[in-house]
C-alpha cells in the first residue's frame, strides 16, 4: 500500500510539473507574440467577440452592415449541419441563421460574405448566393434563411468583398492544393495562379474587371483611399497582410471573359500576423478581420486569446 501511495504521489508531482511547464510555455508565447507580430499588434484593436467559436462553427468571411452597426460572419460547421451566418453587435449580442438553398440544407464552405444594396451575398463553390439583409436582421436565433440557387461566376469564389457598388469575388490557390484555377499569369511579383473578379452588384453575369492576385489569399478589401488589402494564410504558418495601391495595378493588355485583366503585383506594405487569418472588410476607416484558429476544430487559438474580430489601422 505504501508503495502504491508513493507511486500515486510521484505521478501527481509529475503531472503538476508537466502542467506548470505547459502554462509557462503558453504564457511565454503569449508574451512573445507581441514581439513576433509587432507591426500587427501596433495597428491592432479588438472590435467585438468573434461569435460561434464554441459551437462547432468555423468562421470564414466577414462583412459589416454599416447602417445597423452589426457584423455578419459566414462559415461552415465542423461535421454535419447547415452552414451559418452569425450576426453580432459591437456589444457582443449575437445569434445565427442556418442556410438553405432551394429548400435544402446548405453545407457549403461559405468562404465569403458581403452586404450591398439591401442584400447579403455569400460565396462558395464557384457561385454567389444571396438573400435579403432584412431577412437576416429580423431573424431569430437558429432560423432558416433561403439563399436561392446561386449564380455561377468565373472562379472558385473563395472570398468576397463589396464596396456597395461592386462585388469582388476571388479564388484561393496554393501550390499542390487539391483545386486549381486555370488563371495563370506571369507578373512582376512572380507567377499568379488565382484571380479576383469584379462584378456590378446588380449584374453577376458580366465581369467588369479581373485582378490577377497572389497565392493563399483568404480575403480582400478595397479602401476608399485607393488601397487594396489582401489577407493570406494556410495552416499553422504565419498570416500576412499585403497592401497594394490600386492606381499601381498594371493593365496586362489581356482579357478574360470579355473583361480587362490587371496585375496587382507591386506590393506597398507587408504585415505579418498570427496564423489562420480569414476574410476582410472595411469599417469606419479600419480594415477588419478574424481568424479561425480559436474555433473548436483547431482550438489552439483559444490559448492565445484569439477570440475577437479585430480592426487594423492600415495606412
Amino acid at each position: 500500500m505504501k508503495v502504491l501511495k508513493k507511486i500515486g504521489k510521484g505521478l501527481c508531482i509529475a503531472l503538476a510539473a508537466v502542467l506548470a511547464l505547459a502554462l509557462l510555455v503558453v504564457g511565454g508565447l503569449n508574451v512573445a507574440k507581441f514581439f513576433i507580430y509587432s507591426d500587427y499588434y501596433e495597428m491592432h484593436d479588438n472590435l467585438c467577440v468573434n461569435p460561434g467559436l464554441w459551437d462547432g462553427f468555423i468562421c470564414q468571411g466577414i462583412a459589416v452592415a454599416d447602417e445597423q452597426d452589426v457584423v455578419l460572419v459566414s462559415g461552415y460547421m465542423d461535421g454535419d449541419g447547415a452552414s451559418r451566418i452569425y450576426v453580432t453587435t459591437l456589444d457582443n449580442d449575437s445569434y445565427y441563421v442556418e442556410l438553405l438553398s432551394e429548400g435544402q440544407e446548405f453545407d457549403g464552405h461559405v468562404g465569403g460574405i458581403s452586404v450591398a444594396a439591401g442584400q447579403v451575398f455569400v460565396a462558395t463553390g464557384s457561385k454567389i448566393y444571396s438573400c435579403s439583409l432584412d431577412t437576416v436582421l429580423n431573424a431569430e436565433d437558429g432560423d432558416d434563411v433561403e439563399i436561392g440557387p446561386g449564380v455561377e461566376i468565373n472562379n472558385r469564389a473563395s472570398y468576397l468583398y463589396s464596396d456597395g457598388e461592386y462585388l469582388y469575388v476571388g479564388a484561393f490557390y496554393k501550390d499542390g492544393y487539391s483545386f486549381k484555377d486555370e488563371h495563370v499569369f506571369e507578373t512582376a511579383e512572380g507567377t499568379h495562379s488565382a484571380i479576383c473578379t469584379k462584378y456590378a452588384v446588380d449584374d453577376l453575369t458580366t465581369p467588369v474587371a479581373i485582378y490577377s492576385v497572389r497565392d493563399k489569399v483568404q480575403g480582400i478589401c478595397f479602401t476608399p483611399d485607393g488601397d487594396v488589402v489582401m489577407s493570406t494564410s494556410y495552416g499553422l504558418a504565419d498570416s500576412y497582410y499585403y497592401v497594394y495601391e490600386l492606381e499601381d495595378a498594371v493593365d496586362s493588355g489581356k482579357t478574360l471573359d470579355g473583361a480587362p485583366v490587371y496585375y496587382l503585383d507591386n506590393v506597398d506594405q507587408v504585415v505579418k500576423g498570427p496564423a489562420m487569418a480569414e476574410g476582410l472588410d472595411y469599417y469606419k476607416g479600419q480594415v477588419i478581420t478574424l481568424t479561425e484558429s480559436a474555433s473548436n476544430k483547431y482550438i489552439y487559438g483559444k490559448l492565445f486569446f484569439a477570440y475577437y474580430i479585430v480592426s487594423l489601422d492600415i495606412d
